[in-house]
């Protein structure tokens, strides 16, 4: 299990260039990669609410539950329990699902550009049907400490101060919840 301390703020696509720009002022030595997340949410049949998310990427599956800790301020802490397969595993892990009980409650596509340094990701992405968002994570040892959960998010406060969008509003609607209320 990992703790994830994120958060994400809307973009226009008009400010897609410049982010790009002092991204890489911002993090030089980050590692640069193109991505591309196919996600589906499941749940049980007579529920409204994702339980897990299957995750396709090139190299890829990852299964994820997270267990979501309330916030009010638009940052984003969760326990992560996850585990990885291969590719190759993504129709039979639909099928063993289905073998459970779980039905596909909603599909999230996103893709654009990833930074990672260190534990810190940042991510610019188009999410379909939604437009663009920038991501900001850092991932913690399930046992970090307050402390640590606190530094992680002064230092999130701190690259929004960087890349000059302290003053945008955090996103703090889940992508899933954005996505079902545009009946997707």
């Amino acid at each position: 299990m990992a703790r994830e301390i994120e958060c994400k703020v809307s973009l226009e696509y008009s400010e897609i260039a410049e982010m790009v720009r002092r991204i890489g002022l911002v993090l030089p030595d980050a590692i640069r990669s193109s991505i591309s997340k196919d996600d589906i949410y499941y749940t049980r049949q007579s529920e409204h609410k994702a339980l897990f998310r299957l995750r396709r990427e090139e190299d890829g599956i990852t299964v994820t539950r997270k267990e979501k800790e309330e916030r009010n301020d638009g940052v984003e802490v969760n326990h992560e329990i996850e585990f990885s397969c291969q590719v190759e595993d993504f129709h039979g892990l639909g099928q063993f699902f289905a073998s459970l009980a779980y039905v596909p409650l909603i599909k999230k596509r996103k893709h654009g550009t990833a930074w990672v340094h260190g534990t810190l990701t940042v991510e610019l992405v188009e999410v379909d049907g939604l437009g663009w968002f920038l991501e900001m994570e850092r991932l913690l040892p399930d046992d970090a400490s307050d402390t640590a959960v606190e530094q992680a998010l002064l230092g999130l406060a701190e690259l929004r101060e960087q890349l000059d969008i302290a003053t945008y509003p955090l996103e703090s609607r889940y992508y899933i919840d954005m996505l079902q209320a545009l009946g997707t």
